[in-house]
């Protein structure tokens, strides 16, 4: 073989090497999101920025956790005031400022009103507490439950969830023993499979009924399956994927090994489970 032909070999290699080098530290595309849910009275509640934890402190928008509670928001672009009022409250806050007024008498809370994607943001615990409501928060759902006697939630304030709480729970299940040691990308990939398959007219159409399909999920028979508590990590890939972060499309099959006989309709492969349509 002339030098030619030796440096034509020696760059096939170099590539095919390049590409399993890179293949072997996949990194997820994914940006973990913990979808706080907010429920008033039962309902849950419709927002356009999602609420956060920072500090151990929930934020929320004001404005829709207000309207929920009855009460009315107005905002003072001068001051960077917010005032949350009801028939028996006057609430100032303060972006940036943790002194508040509330009727008229100066309080000081443990965190500070603050703007997130032009929404002004307060923490949930204050604000709820402040107009009388009790509050409580589920660390397994990620999820806040605030309760006020003698008010109605109106219409306009309620979020039609497509999902429940026991789906969450059965999808985390499944994502538990199904990707255990899997990055955020896997689990929340093993968790559309599933939600996919509910969507499909080829398997049943709940996400309990896909997981427990005989011949599917095996580990699902395990003993200790049905009382398993999953780890955060898992909860969290299983909202994501219901609240619709989808990063498969529309798989319905995953394996740790090639299937032959679905050669053709390959998606992705990631971390070692090859993806299906």
């Amino acid at each position: 073989m002339n030098s030619k032909g030796r440096c034509k070999v020696a760059l096939v290699v170099l590539i095919v090497l390049l590409v399993s080098f890179i293949g072997c530290f996949e990194v997820s595309a994914l940006t973990k999101e913990t979808y706080i849910t907010v429920k008033v009275n039962g309902n849950y509640i419709k927002m356009d920025n999602w609420p956060y934890i920072k500090d151990g402190r929930t934020f929320v928008s004001v404005r829709f956790i207000a309207e929920a509670l009855g009460a009315k928001v107005e905002w003072n672009e001068e001051k960077k005031k917010v005032v949350i009022k009801d028939d028996y409250n006057y609430i100032e806050l303060f972006i940036g400022s943790n002194e508040s007024y509330i009727n008229a008498v100066k309080q000081v809370m443990d965190a500070s009103p603050e703007i997130s994607n032009g929404r002004t943001m307060v923490p949930l615990r204050f604000v709820s507490e402040t107009l009388d409501c009790s509050v409580d928060w589920n660390q397994t759902t990620y999820t806040v439950s605030i309760n006020k006697e003698g008010i109605k939630v109106p219409e306009e304030c309620v979020y039609k969830r497509s999902y429940t709480d026991d789906d969450l729970m059965w999808l985390a299940r499944i994502v538990t023993v199904e990707a255990r040691g899997m990055s955020l990308e896997g689990k929340v990939a093993v968790a559309n499979v599933v939600l996919n398959r509910v969507k499909s007219p080829s398997f049943p159409n709940t996400v309990y009924d896909v997981i427990f399909q005989r011949g599917q999920f095996p580990p699902a028979y395990k003993s200790g399956f049905k009382e398993l508590v999953p780890p955060d990590e898992c909860i969290v890939a299983a909202k994501m994927a219901l609240e619709g972060v989808n990063n498969i499309g529309t798989c319905l099959y995953f394996n740790n090994r090639p299937f032959t006989s679905r050669s053709g309709s390959f998606y992705k492969k990631i971390e070692g489970e090859y993806f299906y349509n």
